[in-house]
């Protein structure tokens, strides 16, 4: 699926004068960053040469929830959510929540 029409379409309302609430706005901060978060956990995980089920036992839950996890699926994101994860996969987890834009980053030490 390509979502770049979509886009497209939001920037051409936006041209003219047409806006967000902001309640949307957040909204979309949101699932961007849980999206980040999923690729940051499938690329760790795969990294270190773990299945979804053997995250899933690390992070005491279910490899279908450690799936939705990856896909973006969480939302809120829970600082519990986030701790488990930092000691599941060995990892600093670093969130920056600013108004121009939001990231979150995993630090591994270099051994």
């Amino acid at each position: 699926m390509n979502h770049t029409r979509w886009r497209l379409a939001r920037e051409t309302e936006m041209r003219h004068g047409h806006s967000e609430p902001p309640a949307v706005i957040a909204e979309r901060e949101q699932i961007r960053l849980a999206m980040a978060l999923g690729q940051l956990v499938y690329d760790r995980r795969t990294a270190l040469g773990l299945s979804e089920d053997d995250l899933a036992a690390r992070l005491g839950t279910t490899a279908e929830e450690v799936e939705h996890i990856e896909v973006g699926g969480v939302l809120p994101m829970t600082s519990d959510l986030l701790l488990r994860l930092a000691a599941a996969l060995d990892v600093t987890v670093d969130v920056h929540l600013a108004p121009t834009g939001s990231e979150v980053t995993f630090e591994t030490d270099a051994a």
